[in-house]
């Protein structure tokens, strides 16, 4: 195999490295001002290849948007499954799903506010209906399943308050995604991460059952 052979990168890689040049164009320009030729430019694949791999401009964005909420989800499932066997509490738990939106919000600030923003993108009909409904609608609900699987029975024992995974959520996400949006938007100086205790406390606060009071 030739040097230029071993040095190719893998189609995953020149995705992954698609999408953090069409997320550094969408930052600097905005989705409306932000161009297919700008996102080749930026990645360095020709106009033919961005399409072959994604689509026109808005399913390049929706494509970032949908691997923003995997990689999300995969911080999750690996903060939830390295707590210690003899830790795997209801609070652990909800502080670790504080924990996750917090580090990665932190981490990723660019992809968070591009997620915040465009939520739409995940409704709009920019795959292919089978894509939509089989792969990443799948994906979204076995992510939810995943954290009804883990959660349910420290509800059924009473340690945490019986309400709808919707309510749920946000009860647990809601304040953190509040200061989030304010913090990515400059309107707050201090880091996201300097409350990171404060805002698993409030959320355990949030949901923990009579049994924890």
């Amino acid at each position: 195999m030739s040097d230029t052979e071993q040095n190719r990168p893998n189609t995953q890689e020149k995705k992954r490295l698609a999408l953090q040049a069409a997320l550094g164009c969408f930052t600097q320009h905005g989705l409306a001002g932000t161009t297919i030729d700008m996102i080749r430019e930026a990645s360095g694949m020709s106009v033919g290849s961005l399409y072959h791999h994604f689509g026109n401009k808005e399913k390049i964005a929706a494509a970032l948007y949908i691997q923003g909420l995997r990689n999300f989800g995969s911080l999750v499932k690996c903060y939830l499954s390295e707590l210690p066997p003899h830790d795997k509490t209801a609070e652990s738990g909800v502080k670790a799903l504080v924990y996750a939106n917090v580090d990665w919000i932190s981490t990723e600030p660019d992809w968070a506010r591009f997620v915040f923003h465009h939520r739409s993108l995940l409704s709009q009909d920019l795959l292919p209906k089978e894509k939509k409904e089989d792969k990443v609608q799948r994906e979204l609900k076995g992510f939810s399943f995943d954290l009804v699987q883990w959660f349910t029975p420290h509800i059924v024992s009473g340690n945490l308050k019986t309400m709808p995974y919707e309510l749920f959520s946000s009860a647990i996400s809601g304040p953190t995604h509040d200061y989030a949006r304010h913090w990515l938007a400059g309107r707050y100086n201090e880091p996201l991460l300097t409350y990171r205790e404060e805002f698993a406390d409030m959320a355990w606060q949030s949901v923990k059952g009579k049994k924890q009071s």
